[in-house]
């Protein structure tokens, strides 16, 4: 009876601490990459080499990015892929693989 009761316990304790950790997520939801495109770079403006158009689709709605980060920080994003992600005004905060990245917003479109 005690090895039960032992069991019984540990399984609650493994049932909160999966709870917690899903909490540490709270106002994310789930976005999926439409498109994503480098943008051309510019002889006038050389500086903007590591420019991305990114098209996610989050609760019934297509965002329009804009994005300047490193080719890594976008490796692994293709369309269909899904990360959390969370509206914050204007931006787009996305949980990728290589950490957050803000992309900014400039075209909303409900789907």
């Amino acid at each position: 009876m005690k090895k039960y009761l032992v069991a019984l316990l540990c399984c609650v304790a493994m049932a909160a601490t999966v709870a917690y950790a899903q909490s540490a997520d709270e106002g994310y939801q789930t976005a999926t990459v439409v498109s994503i495109e480098k943008v051309a770079v510019s002889a006038q403006h050389p500086e903007n080499g590591d420019q991305y158009k990114i098209f996610m689709r989050m609760a019934g709605t297509v965002y329009g990015c804009r994005a300047s980060a490193p080719a890594a920080v976008f490796i692994d994003w293709s369309p269909g892929k899904e990360y959390p992600a969370q509206l914050n005004g204007k931006l787009l905060l996305v949980k990728g693989p290589g950490g957050q990245v803000e992309l900014n917003i400039f075209k909303k479109t409900p789907k």
